[in-house]
């Protein structure tokens, strides 16, 4: 609906200036009045436009489209946390241990992003430094960060105390936006649960926080059994992901249907490739990039899902500062089984100018 409240107004002055014949002034009582009016009723047509919208998958939002969704058994996927290193570094040893207690914030120069350690962790007398697991403060993509950056300690110590990050933070993702939801949502409905149907059953499992991907396919074997391999990010999932999401495919799976419910295989692929950087560019501050986006490719894969020399290409050159690439000679793509998932296992970034 496109009315505006200035059509609202001018219609209902027409209409009284035709019926009475007379002219409203802005500072008559009756021109107030009409004014007055012409809001109220523009406020409910702007409410009834926006009930429109809401009543349908294809353009609800928000909180309504996470309703929608619900009728279907499926839930907005949860973003993750990305997680790194902090060394706690002492400039001189101390006569004591020193405990960082679990929960400790540390944050970056400008404190727009906070870190805090998953574990309690010693400096032991007579050590400097203690290195310690950390994850983002909250999920999100914003939060994976090179070496280095994470500087600043918010959580008091009597002590002096430097910080920095050891390794980078990876792995943080955004929560499952309005329009990737809305399109599982309207796949759900094109695949009805009509026996073993690929589409239904792997919304179901993705919906669970902890399962990225999941293949579901009929056994070869016996028609009436259905095969549904669960994933994580970058490997097999968590044992409770895994059970939750088990429970609720028993729960969804229509009378006389059949699951064996396993993790993916992990499948090892070593990466070496030789990069080029971009004029003005540190190698050592590409690496590292480099290194982390041959990461969050494979950290994206899905079970049964190939991987790809160009895909990895594709990452490396939308990295900044990387000009060229190049696999080391006998590199080639990865070809994944339905029940298997690619996960990264050693990466080398050289540089080809060496």
């Amino acid at each position: 609906m496109n009315i505006t409240y200035q059509d609202i107004l001018t219609r209902m002055t027409n209409k009284f200036e035709r019926l009475t014949g007379l002219e409203t002034d802005k500072a008559s009582d009756i021109g107030i009045r009409l004014r007055l009016l012409a809001g109220e009723v523009y406020s409910l047509t702007s409410e009834i436009d926006w009930l429109r919208r809401q009543m349908f998958p294809d353009t609800a939002t928000g909180e309504m489209l996470d309703m929608h969704a619900q009728q279907r058994g499926l839930s907005r996927i949860k973003g993750n946390k990305a997680s790194g290193t902090i060394v706690f570094m002492l400039e001189m040893p101390l006569e004591y241990n020193l405990v960082i207690p679990a929960g400790t914030i540390c944050t970056v120069g400008d404190g727009s992003l906070n870190y805090v350690t998953r574990q309690e962790a010693v400096i032991y007398r007579g050590s400097n430094y203690a290195w310690v697991r950390s994850e983002a403060e909250d999920s999100g993509e914003r939060y994976n960060i090179g070496i280095g950056k994470v500087n600043t300690i918010v959580t008091y110590f009597s002590v002096g105390i430097r910080i920095n990050n050891s390794t980078s933070f990876t792995g943080g993702t955004d929560d499952e936006t309005d329009e990737q939801f809305r399109e599982r949502l309207i796949e759900s409905y094109r695949s009805t649960p009509d026996g073993i149907n690929k589409g239904y059953f792997e919304s179901i499992a993705v919906s669970v926080d902890g399962i990225q991907s999941a293949n579901a396919y009929n056994s070869t074997s016996d028609p009436g059994w259905g095969i549904i391999i669960l994933g994580g990010r970058g490997g097999q999932p968590s044992d409770d992901a895994f059970n939750e999401a088990s429970a609720l495919l028993n729960e969804k799976k229509p009378f006389g249907v059949s699951f064996l419910i396993e993790k993916c295989a992990e499948i090892v692929k070593n990466v070496s490739v030789s990069i080029q950087v971009s004029e003005g560019f540190d190698f050592n501050e590409v690496q590292t990039r480099a290194e982390n986006s041959i990461r969050n490719y494979f950290l994206g894969l899905s079970v049964g899902e190939d991987v790809l020399l160009a895909g990895i290409g594709k990452a490396l050159i939308e990295t900044d500062g990387v000009e060229n690439y190049s696999f080391v000679s006998g590199s080639q793509d990865l070809e994944v089984n339905p029940s298997g998932m690619a996960v990264l296992g050693t990466v080398t970034v050289s540089n080809m100018s060496a």
